[in-house]
């Protein structure tokens, strides 16, 4: 049923446009730095990938073909110290190790066979975590020899159990949490909460009664101190069913749980490695706390954020609006940064994507995002193709081979540097659907 629902889905969304990926407006979904290499950073779009070789002085892109997905769909990455980037797809978890071709790991079965994957994580001592959501699986899975194998494989839940999330703890690389939920057909939805304090070798349930859920929430853990493994915390989408997510603190592994913030939007979070805690919204402002959440102080001055990410340096990096919309100002850039949450920085703005990343013919890179998209891109986006894409007859069909500069003052601008006309019905269409269809990982 379920693999049903993903390849039907997946087939429906595959008709939309490039940029808009699919309906939504373009924007940034996670943020994932290079485990002791940080200047090395990608970056997942709706419209792709982006990669940052230098610290995100400088930007190229990669289309969803070749990372191996599609549609409404944000994949969940790990970045390894070795330069391994790991992607949830549809058929499998895959790896990117030479920069250009996502290829299969022993987690993606043998066609026909189709096993997907919902969540993937790394643990602080390098192991991987990957979690299958799969009628014939339910198994989460882990690798210590950077994804060459995955030897170590235990079921939290059952099969056909939805794992919504996975965390490894910063202190302690034993203990990992994991939250889910159970469909059944005229069945009540069942939340579940996992925890593991033998590496994965296992996984004991923890008590969700002291969450107030709706039908269609979920629960996410969304962040480990860093030095305490036992204070974890959750977040429940739609505890109204509707719009308001909540944030709760457990001081005992999990065992009660206390709700400390509640929001009417989507709320990213973020545990920093001092233990402060940042929560903030596209709409609704941004607030942190000092003490594990027992009091909240509003951030003044800070963008419109859908996620959150901290470096080794103390970064707090932000997925920010490049565009903006009527409901949501434009922040001029796709990520911002601040070391003190009181001044931030722009990063990238999709309008100073510089090229696709350059791979050797016979790839997809080459072949469908730089050969055939890339243009129909800049032309959205408002990027520089560097190419003459009207001889050249980029873009593939239907796609407007014009490459847009910056739109002049008045033409349909939001905020900074504009949006092409292009993207104007698609942000106000996406803006309709503001929250994220996944949960996603920074």
């Amino acid at each position: 049923m379920w693999r049903q629902f993903v390849l039907t889905s997946l087939c429906v969304v595959a008709l939309a446009g490039i940029a808009q990926a699919n309906g939504r407006a373009p924007g940034t979904s996670t943020i994932n730095f290079r485990q002791g290499a940080e200047q090395h950073i990608a970056a997942g779009m709706t419209f792709g990938l982006l990669y940052s070789d230098d610290g995100g002085a400088t930007w190229q892109w990669s289309c969803e073909d070749a990372v191996g997905y599609g549609g409404m769909y944000d994949p969940d990455y790990a970045y390894t110290s070795t330069g391994a980037l790991f992607a949830t797809t549809f058929d499998g978890v895959k790896v990117n190790r030479d920069g250009c071709t996502f290829a299969p790991t022993s987690l993606e079965p043998a066609p026909p066979a189709v096993k997907f994957f919902s969540v993937i994580a790394q643990g602080p001592d390098g192991a991987i975590y990957a979690a299958a959501a799969d009628p014939m699986d339910a198994k989460i899975y882990k690798s210590t020899d950077n994804g060459m194998t995955f030897p170590v494989a235990a079921a939290a839940g059952q099969l056909n159990d939805w794992y919504q999330s996975l965390e490894v703890a910063p202190s302690n690389a034993s203990v990992i949490y994991v939250s889910g939920y159970r469909i059944k057909a005229g069945q009540p939805k069942v939340f579940l909460l996992f925890k593991s304090t033998n590496g994965g070798a296992s996984y004991a349930p923890l008590p969700v009664t002291d969450f107030a859920t709706m039908p269609n929430s979920t629960i996410d853990i969304v962040g480990i101190d860093p030095a305490n493994p036992n204070l974890v915390y959750a977040r429940v989408t739609l505890e109204d069913n509707s719009i308001s997510d909540a944030i709760y603190r457990s001081t005992d592994g999990g065992q009660s749980w206390t709700r400390i913030l509640g929001k009417q939007a989507s709320i990213a979070f973020l545990v920093r490695k001092t233990g402060e805690l940042v929560a903030a919204t596209q709409a609704f402002g941004t607030v942190h706390s000092t003490n594990t959440g027992t009091t909240w102080t509003d951030v003044a001055g800070a963008p419109h954020i859908n996620c959150l990410a901290e470096n080794s340096a103390g970064e707090v990096w932000a997925c920010t609006q490049n565009y903006g919309s009527p409901q949501v100002p434009s922040d001029d850039f796709g990520i911002m940064k601040s070391t003190n949450l009181t001044t931030w920085t722009g990063v990238v703005k999709y309008q100073d994507i510089q090229e696709p990343r350059p791979c050797a013919a016979g790839t997809p890179q080459k072949d469908q995002c730089d050969a055939v998209l890339w243009c129909g891109l800049c032309s959205q986006l408002g990027c520089t193709a560097n190419r003459d894409c009207a001889a050249a007859g980029d873009g593939g069909p239907g796609v407007d081979q014009t490459v847009v500069q910056k739109p002049p003052k008045g033409c349909c601008e939001t905020g900074g540097e504009g949006v092409p006309g292009l993207l104007a019905i698609g942000i106000a269409v996406g803006m309709v659907m503001l929250r994220r269809p996944r949960r996603t990982r920074c």
